[in-house]
């Protein structure tokens, strides 16, 4: 497996809490487990994918560099992100006011593209793995919208045409690779909240003066209100 240090996938609890969750991140990386599951799936000589570099019959994995050895032992596929973009639903964003903390509640729906790069030495091999996948996202669409995170996906799904011989590595031998990419449109809702400065506050302190009317001696106390916890 290829080394990385990224942070693992959090539990649904902690998404929305934790300010370094990134939804767009997630949904690739549900993509990659997805495609991983299906190649693994296959039988023995049709690209059956095994998380033992020894033995798996094609590269399935995320934005990683590729080297031509690497390319001339297998196939591979790499999954990254391409453009997001606010749809900006409703009017500000804006939901509702959290009554319990003062907050004010935003939700949104984030519009997406994955783009899955499938290289392989010869350009026949790629399209065809390229179909292979983008079909299987379109007739298994029900199941990634039921186990991730998206609203909608799988519905408009675009195969690219094949790079030119050597545009994406090069060698004077054979030609180099081809790639030919697989591009995901998906929505993914995503909500956040606002502090509300005004319902936050320190200790209050309350200064009070009273001066009778027949008598010159003022009286002053001072009271400290503590915030809750």
């Amino acid at each position: 497996m290829i080394p990385t240090n990224s942070p693992p996938i959090l539990h649904k609890s902690e998404r929305e809490s934790n300010l370094m969750f990134d939804p767009i991140a997630h949904c690739v990386r549900v993509l990659i487990g997805f495609t991983q599951g299906l190649f693994g799936n296959m039988e023995s000589g049709q690209y059956r994918w095994s998380p033992d570099p020894e033995h798996t019959e094609i590269t399935i994995t995320g934005a990683y560099p590729l080297t031509l050895q690497a390319i001339n032992m297998r196939p591979a596929i790499v999954c990254v992100h391409g453009q997001s973009a606010y749809l900006n639903l409703s009017m500000a964003s804006f939901e509702t006011i959290n009554m319990h903390t003062g907050n004010k509640v935003y939700r949104d729906v984030l519009a997406c593209n994955a783009v899955f790069h499938v290289v392989s030495r010869t350009g026949a091999e790629a399209s065809r793995l390229a179909w292979f996948l983008a079909s299987q996202i379109k007739a298994l669409r029900v199941f990634l919208q039921r186990q991730g995170p998206f609203t909608r996906i799988g519905h408009d799904i675009t195969i690219g045409g094949e790079s030119p011989p050597g545009g994406l590595i090069q060698d004077n031998a054979d030609g180099g690779a081809v790639s030919v990419q697989v591009i995901v449109p998906f929505f993914v809702p995503h909500k956040w909240e606002v502090l509300e400065p005004a319902y936050k506050n320190d200790n209050i302190k309350i200064d009070m003066s009273v001066e009778p009317k027949n008598d010159t001696i003022q009286i002053s106390e001072s009271i400290i209100i503590t915030k809750e916890p």
